[in-house]
């Protein structure tokens, strides 16, 4: 699947600019993922990246905040915040409606 860019190019950063921000962000609103401890968990992410890594999520994305804290209960609970910088749309082929794609397995 080929991989589209989806960084704002400078023309678009400025319309969407409010006078007021001084600096509008070079992605999109809703092009972040984080993940938790049961998505990390899941995913079997251990140890967690270094901010700045880059990894392959059907989409290239950017690590761009990491944190792990512990409580006096004991629990510890660690975040990533991946960034998507690249990503691609292709038709999947068969066509299923949601609830068999979600449910099937």
């Amino acid at each position: 699947m080929k991989l589209t860019n989806m960084k704002r190019d400078h023309a678009m950063r400025e319309r969407a600019s409010a006078p007021v921000m001084l600096e509008e962000p070079a992605y999109p609103w809703g092009l972040e993922v984080n993940l938790d401890n049961e998505g990390l968990d899941r995913l079997k992410v251990d140890p967690l990246p270094e901010v700045g890594e880059t990894m392959l999520l059907m989409a290239r994305v950017r690590v761009t905040r990491v944190s792990s804290t512990d409580n006096e209960a004991g629990g510890k609970q660690r975040n990533i915040a991946l960034q998507i910088t690249d990503m691609g749309l292709e038709d999947g082929g068969e066509k299923k409606d949601a609830a068999t794609t979600l449910y099937e397995g």
